[in-house]
């Protein structure tokens, strides 16, 4: 549900023509909320190395899924607006 919602966000904000920092900044919140919910990797054997990796790995994903829905939702909003004119 973190992902959709980055998505969601961030082809929205591409759409709306935002910075090339948005999907960045979304990408550091939804990674946020992941820390919070992989607090139950840390009782585990693999204790903090675990828990990095998870981290790191889903940090990766999101920042590169965020910014392709990004460019795409940025095509999107280029495209409509020049229709317009």
């Amino acid at each position: 549900m973190i992902l959709l919602a980055g998505a969601l966000v961030s082809a929205y904000l591409g759409y709306r023509l935002a910075g090339w920092w948005a999907p960045a900044a979304v990408a550091c919140v939804a990674l946020a909320l992941q820390a919070a919910a992989y607090q139950g990797v840390l009782s585990t054997a693999d204790g903090v190395s675990g828990f990095v990796q998870i981290l790191v790995m889903t940090g990766l994903t999101s920042l590169f899924l965020f910014y392709a829905i990004f460019s795409m939702g940025r095509s999107l909003g280029l495209r409509w607006r020049r229709k317009r004119r």
